[in-house]
């Protein structure tokens, strides 16, 4: 039971959540496709069950969306109890994504953006300013119009990996238990339980995670579990702990500072990589190595090594060798090494770098350079 208050005559009104029908399971269906953030995240829906025909049944009401930071993510909404027999369809499509490209993705979306059921949807992506061609969608310019970023923000992240979203009013435990056993091997999945109300004529409807009760970025699997993904890619675990293990004691305490000094600023995280990690800022990203013990590489995304250089001169760090390293031609890198620590400098530099700043725009005060 469920209480909430009405503000009317100070007295509580006691409500209880309403079964779902197959017209209210629509319903939801409809808002998630306009309002995906019900769910509980940033995410922009872009295809449907009917765009995967040798895959998804008739009548399914599956959606696929793109998050925040790219990754493309399955979402399962379900009548009443999901069980593990209704996700088959909801694993081969997160698996099938995997193979698709940006571009594939974008001619899906176009095809799903098109059908007349989804027209207030289309409408709303043409005042976005989306960019979009006869057979496709730039789906890079919707995600920036989306979560208000660059377009460049997401020309290298768009569907990197996959995620499960699975939605329903209850769950059983076998499929708690696999969604659980997908986290602890590196699967981003959770299960989100939805309810119903009406509270004064009015529908209200509710959306909790329930499944994994935290993080599953920052599950951190059990020892006893020798086969998980934290024996053969503990980075996708461990995170920060991984990199820290690899380096010299004072590197690793030089990337800690550089978090603490980039944390009002940053958008994300990404530790899913065995030799780089990514600070991600509300307009521009930066590409940390760590292929050495004695060095970090600090590669500036998306810019020319030119670039840089000016952009570092107004900090006092005119001085930084800007290289070009093999393979990454995207990101001119500086190196930093076990004597190197983030003063005032610094700090003013990778926030202005993070947040799409002119250089120079933070004033650096002498007095605490020293």
């Amino acid at each position: 039971m469920s209480k909430m208050y009405t503000g009317t005559g100070r007295v509580f009104q006691e409500i209880s959540p309403l079964p779902i029908d197959e017209e209210g399971l629509a319903d939801i269906r409809r808002r998630v496709k306009i309002q995906p953030n019900f769910l509980g995240e940033p995410l922009v829906v872009i295809a449907e069950a009917e765009d995967f025909p040798s895959i998804c049944q008739p009548g399914d009401d599956t959606l696929v969306a793109i998050d925040a930071i790219g990754r493309s993510a399955v979402i399962s909404i379900n009548m009443g109890m999901a069980d593990i027999a209704q996700q088959t369809a909801t694993l081969q499509l997160a698996a099938n994504l995997d193979a698709l490209t940006g571009e594939e993705l974008g001619r899906i979306a176009r095809n799903f953006i098109d059908r007349p059921a989804n027209e207030q949807l289309r409408r709303l992506w043409e005042d976005m300013d989306v960019e979009e061609s006869e057979d496709s969608v730039e789906l890079a310019s919707l995600l920036a119009a989306a979560f208000e970023r660059d377009a460049e923000d997401f020309f290298s992240l768009i569907n990197n990996s996959q995620r499960m979203i699975i939605a329903a009013e209850a769950f059983s435990s076998r499929l708690t238990g696999v969604i659980d056993w997908l986290n602890y091997r590196g699967v981003n999945a959770i299960g989100i339980r939805y309810r119903k109300f009406i509270v004064g004529g009015q529908d209200i409807f509710f959306a909790e995670q329930m499944v994994p009760r935290v993080d599953p970025d920052v599950v951190i699997p059990s020892g006893a579990r020798k086969n998980s993904a934290e024996t053969s890619e503990p980075w996708r675990v461990k995170g920060k702990v991984y990199y820290a293990d690899r380096l010299n004691p004072r590197l690793a305490n030089t990337m800690d500072d550089m978090l603490a000094a980039t944390k009002k600023t940053t958008f994300t995280i990404n530790w899913h990589n065995k030799y780089y990690f990514w600070i991600r800022g509300p307009r521009r990203n930066l590409r940390i190595r760590v292929y050495s013990r004695d060095r970090l590489e600090l590669g500036f995304y998306n810019s020319a090594p030119a670039a840089v250089t000016e952009f570092l001169e107004p900090y006092g760090l005119g001085g930084l060798e800007v290289l070009s390293v093999g393979g990454y031609s995207d990101s001119p890198f500086v190196v930093m090494g076990p004597d190197m620590r983030i003063d005032e400098r610094w700090n003013a530099m990778l926030n202005d770098w993070l947040s799409g700043a002119t250089p120079g725009r933070t004033r650096v005060d002498p007095d605490k350079i020293n």
